[in-house]
C-alpha cells in the first residue's frame, strides 16, 4: 500500500478518461427526472426552492436535455413524490427519514437560504408536487409512487426501466442532487444500470457546495457526471445540440 500520495487526489484525468469511454445508446437509454417539482424550482408554490440563480440553470438545461431526448428517441421518465393526505397526517412529509425527522423537531432547516417548512410537503394534487409545464410532453412517463430518497424503493421505477423500457442506461436530472438524485444513481448502478448524472440539470436546496460535492464523489465512484453539451455530443456525435 502506497502511504506516499496526498490527501486529496486530483481525480479530473481519472473522469476524463471514463468520460471519453463512455459509449450512449439511444435506444437502450431512458431519461429520469428526479423531483423534478415545483416545490423546488417555483418560489411562488415551493418551501423547498433552490437558490433562483440555480433554478433558472436547472429549467434551461432540462428542457434542452428533454428535448434532445425526445427527438432521439429516448423515454423521459419523472419520478417525484406526490403524497397522500393519509401519509402527511402520519408525520411523513419528511420522507420517513430519523435524521430529517430530527432536524425538524429542532427547528433546524437543511437549506441555508430557506426558513424551517411550516406546510405539507407535495400532496398529492398540489402546485408543489406538480413538474413544471415547460418540461413536459404528453408522451411522458410519471411514476409519482417515489416515497424516499431512492426514486425506485416502493415504487415500480424498476419494473418499468426493466420490463417496459427495457433499458441498460439511465440518465439522471433533478433536486437534490446530494440526496434524490445521489440515492437514485447508487441504486441504479446497483441494479446493473449505467447511470449518468447530467450536471447542468441537478441542484440541492442545501447549497451549491452539496451540489458539487456530490457531484464529485458520483464522479468519483459510481457514475459518469457529463454536461449537457458532452452528453449531447454522445448522443449526436455530429451535431450540435439545439
Amino acid at each position: 500500500m502506497r502511504n506516499d500520495l496526498p490527501e486529496f487526489l486530483d481525480r479530473s484525468g481519472y473522469k476524463q478518461r471514463m468520460n471519453d469511454a463512455l459509449s450512449v445508446d439511444p435506444s437502450r437509454t431512458a431519461i429520469v427526472t428526479v423531483d423534478m417539482q415545483r416545490e423546488y424550482l417555483d418560489e411562488r408554490v415551493g418551501q423547498s426552492v433552490v437558490l433562483p440563480e440555480e433554478a433558472d440553470r436547472v429549467l434551461t438545461g432540462s428542457k434542452r436535455l428533454l428535448d434532445l431526448a425526445r427527438t432521439s428517441g429516448m423515454p423521459v421518465v419523472h419520478a417525484r413524490a406526490a403524497r397522500r393526505e393519509a401519509e402527511l397526517r402520519s408525520g411523513f412529509h419528511t420522507g420517513g427519514l430519523a435524521y430529517t425527522m430530527t432536524a425538524a423537531e429542532l427547528g433546524e432547516s437543511q437549506a441555508p437560504h430557506r426558513g424551517v417548512r411550516t406546510g405539507p410537503d407535495r400532496l398529492d394534487g398540489s402546485p408543489a408536487a406538480d413538474v413544471p409545464a415547460v418540461l413536459l410532453d404528453p408522451a411522458d412517463i410519471h411514476v409519482t409512487t417515489k416515497k424516499s430518497l431512492d426514486s425506485f424503493q416502493y415504487s415500480d421505477l424498476g419494473f418499468l426501466l426493466d420490463r417496459v423500457l427495457r433499458v441498460d442506461t439511465i440518465v439522471l436530472a433533478g433536486i437534490n442532487t446530494d440526496t434524490c438524485v445521489y440515492s437514485t444513481t447508487f441504486s441504479a448502478a446497483n441494479r446493473g444500470l449505467k447511470p449518468i448524472v447530467i450536471a447542468d440539470c441537478v441542484a440541492s436546496m442545501r447549497g451549491k457546495d452539496c451540489h458539487w460535492m456530490a457531484l464529485d464523489l458520483m464522479a468519483r465512484s459510481i457514475a459518469w457526471v457529463l454536461t449537457l453539451d458532452e452528453f449531447a455530443a454522445k448522443v449526436e456525435p455530429s451535431g450540435a445540440l439545439r
